[in-house]
């Protein structure tokens, strides 16, 4: 026995059913306002504080009153949805064209190909039309979306030891909140991975150089850094690169360091080492009597500089002092 189809009751509860849903969807919806309102009104509340308290006007009180009485004989509010909807005033010639010149060309986005339209085929289409001819295209999975189109950041997940930077957090003593990114730097035909650390109190930098930005040359980093910073390390805040996940996460639960990432797209929090990398990029990579031809050679010169910069460059943030000057004089000496 092969059945077709189900019994004609069965689609009729089911239609009865799904519209006693949305009745009682729409009568929560309306009930509630309308309680609050006849609530306030039965303790001589008058209409603009009923309004500022309930959160919606007179107007809309009594609409809220006709739609409850009208859901109690079975008649949903009227639909929002536009009387007349536009209709795309393109065709099909439109179409195929849009279709054949994204073919031949995949990185084109909406602005090239409604230029080309118009200087080779004399056809006028605004960005915004071609625009939805690509997408109408995309959703049929005719084309694909372009290479070059921005993508969407993936956000991290915090599920180990880091935890969200959160804005106001304040900083009392050096080792508290150290900043640390990495940049490519190039030099005599090489290219290296420039680690640093820079701490906001003291602007104590600490840097290293390596082949690759991954995890463990993170963790790597981070190892030198507490050998060689004149304090303790207490809490890091980095920016989301996957450079700063795995290990470098691991190591800095191990260590006992708190970890805070920052939020998508917001290198302004990470001033301090962002203007950091660029004084090494001026005072440092950018010297000619520099010959290194591997990254090992480059390191005892990037020693000599980090030393250079902390014991001999002054700060004008720090009344002229560097920062082991202002590090011995306000957190070693004694009382």
């Amino acid at each position: 026995m092969q059945i077709i189809g189900l019994h004609k009751n069965i689609y009729k509860l089911s239609s009865y059913t799904l519209s006693q849903e949305k009745l009682e969807i729409h009568r929560i919806k309306y009930e509630k306002h309308v309680r609050n309102w006849e609530k306030l009104k039965s303790e001589q509340v008058c209409d603009k504080t009923c309004k500022e308290i309930v959160g919606i006007s007179r107007a809309t009180y009594y609409r809220y009153k006709n739609h409850l009485a009208e859901l109690e004989k079975g008649i949903l509010p009227p639909s929002k949805k536009p009387k007349t909807i536009r209709k795309p005033h393109w065709g099909e010639s439109e179409k195929q064209l849009v279709l054949r010149l994204r073919r031949e060309n995949p990185t084109y986005g909406k602005a090239k190909i409604a230029v080309i339209l118009k200087r080779d085929h004399e056809l006028t289409l605004s960005e915004s039309t071609v625009g939805r001819i690509l997408k109408g295209l995309i959703n049929k999975g005719l084309i694909k979306k372009s290479l070059s189109a921005p993508r969407q950041k993936r956000r991290r997940r915090f599920k180990g030891h880091a935890q969200p930077w959160r804005y106001g957090m304040k900083i009392t003593k050096p080792g508290q909140m150290i900043q640390i990114d990495h940049m490519t730097v190039s030099k005599n035909a090489f290219s290296a991975k420039h680690f640093q650390a820079w701490d906001p109190t003291s602007k104590f930098i600490h840097a290293g150089l390596y082949s690759n930005a991954k995890s463990r040359t993170a963790k790597k980093f981070l190892k030198d850094l507490i050998q060689k910073a004149p304090f303790k390390i207490e809490s890091i805040q980095v920016d989301g690169g996957s450079e700063f996940m795995k290990d470098f996460e691991e190591a800095c639960f191990e260590l006992g360091i708190l970890l805070f990432v920052l939020p998508p797209k917001r290198p302004q929090y990470n001033g301090g080492v962002e203007r950091g990398n660029r004084i090494f990029r001026e005072e440092f990579y950018s010297r000619k009597d520099l010959f290194p031809n591997s990254v090992h050679g480059l390191r005892s010169h990037l020693s000599k500089s980090l030393k250079k910069y902390n014991s001999y460059r002054p700060h004008f943030s720090l009344n002229g002092l560097t920062p082991l000057q202002y590090i011995h004089q306000s957190y070693l000496m004694p009382p």
